[in-house]
C-alpha cells in the first residue's frame, strides 16, 4: 500500500484502458478509424469516380453486364456529342463548318452553354439578393435592441428547417399572380429569399464578435450608422460575405424542383436541363456524365480559387450565435 502511495502512476495503472493505453489497443483503434475513414471516403467519392469513368465509355460498354470498373476502350464519344449538340443548337455549326471545315452534326438537342449561362444568371442574382438582404438584417439585429428580436431570430432559424417543396404551391400561385412564370427573375427571388435566413445567422455572428471600439471610433468621427456599416464593417467582413454568397450560389446552382416547375425547356437551368437527357431505356449515360463534367468545371474552378475565403468566413461567422 505504501508503494502505491509513493508511485504517482499507480492510480493511472488502476484505471488504464486497453483500447487507448496499450500498444495492441492503439493498433486496433487506429485500424478501425482508418477503415471507417476509407468507407466514408469511398461512399462520398465513388459516385464522382463512376461519373468520370462513365463519361469515357462507349454506349456498348456501359450496357455490359457485369459493368467494367475501368474503361476497356476509352472514348470521347460522350464529350463529342455534347459539344456538337451545343454548337448546333446555339447556331455556331455554320461558323465552324465555313471556317475550319468541320462537319457539326448531333442526334441530341441540348445547349450546354445556354444552360450554364442561365444557371450563372440565376445563381449570381440569388446570391446578391441574399447577401444584401441578409447582411442588412444581420447588422440591425446585432447592433440594435428591440422587442421581438429573439422571436425574429428563432423564426429565421425555423424557416431553414422547412423543405422547399412545402411552399411549392403558394410560391407557384404568387409567381403566377405577379406574371413571373417562366422567368429567371422568379427563381432569383425565390432562391434569394430561401438563403437569406442563413446569411442573417452567419453575418450576425460576425457583427456580434466585431470589436466595439472600432464602432465607437467611427461614431466619434461622426459617421452615421449607414456609413459605419458600409465603410467600416462591410470591408472587414469580406470573408463572411464571400462564404454567404457561395452558400446562396450553390443552392441556386443545384436546385431542381422550383426550376423544373416554374420554367419550360427554353429557360431551363443546369439541373432540369441535365434531366432532359434521361429518357427511360434510351438514356445515353456517357453523354449525361460528360455533360455533368463539363458543367461542373466552371463551378469547381471558381470554388477552388475562393475556397480559403469560404472556410475563413464560416469560421468567423460561427463564433457567436
Amino acid at each position: 500500500m505504501a508503494t502505491d502511495t509513493q508511485d504517482p502512476k499507480s492510480e493511472f495503472r488502476k484505471n488504464q484502458s486497453w483500447l487507448y493505453d496499450t500498444q495492441s489497443g492503439t493498433y486496433v483503434r487506429k485500424s478501425l478509424i482508418g477503415l471507417l475513414t476509407l468507407v466514408v471516403f469511398t461512399y462520398v467519392l465513388f459516385p464522382l469516380y463512376w461519373m468520370v469513368v462513365t463519361a469515357f465509355k462507349t454506349t456498348a460498354e456501359i450496357q455490359q453486364i457485369p459493368p467494367t470498373v475501368f474503361p476497356e476502350d476509352p472514348s470521347l464519344q460522350g464529350f463529342r456529342m455534347v459539344v456538337m449538340s451545343s454548337l448546333q443548337t446555339s447556331g455556331y455549326d455554320a461558323f465552324f463548318e465555313q471556317s475550319f471545315g468541320w462537319e457539326i452534326s448531333s442526334a441530341i438537342d441540348i445547349d450546354i452553354l445556354t444552360l450554364i449561362l442561365n444557371s450563372l444568371k440565376v445563381a449570381v442574382g440569388a446570391g446578391l439578393i441574399a447577401l444584401v438582404l441578409g447582411t442588412g438584417a444581420a447588422y440591425v439585429l446585432s447592433q440594435r435592441e428591440f422587442r421581438g428580436k429573439n422571436a425574429i431570430m428563432s423564426l429565421l432559424l425555423a424557416s431553414l428547417m422547412f423543405p422547399g417543396t412545402a411552399i411549392m404551391v403558394p410560391e407557384w400561385e404568387l409567381i403566377s399572380t405577379l406574371g413571373l412564370f417562366n422567368t429567371h427573375l422568379a427563381l432569383i427571388l425565390i432562391y434569394g429569399a430561401m438563403t437569406s435566413p442563413f446569411v442573417v445567422w452567419l453575418m450576425k455572428g460576425f457583427f456580434d464578435d466585431f470589436p466595439d471600439s472600432i464602432v465607437e471610433a467611427s461614431r466619434i468621427d461622426q459617421c452615421t450608422p449607414f456609413e459605419t456599416f458600409w465603410y467600416v464593417l462591410v470591408p472587414m467582413a469580406r470573408n463572411s460575405l464571400i462564404a454567404s454568397f457561395i452558400f446562396a450560389f450553390l443552392l441556386a446552382w443545384n436546385e431542381l424542383v422550383f426550376a423544373l416547375t416554374l420554367l419550360d425547356n427554353s429557360k431551363f437551368t443546369v439541373p432540369p436541363g441535365l434531366l432532359t437527357f434521361v429518357q427511360g431505356f434510351n438514356t445515353q449515360w456517357n453523354v449525361v456524365a460528360a455533360a455533368s463534367i463539363i458543367i461542373s468545371l466552371p463551378v469547381l474552378a471558381g470554388l477552388a480559387y475562393i475556397q480559403q475565403y469560404f472556410v475563413q468566413g464560416l469560421t468567423g461567422g460561427a463564433v457567436k450565435g
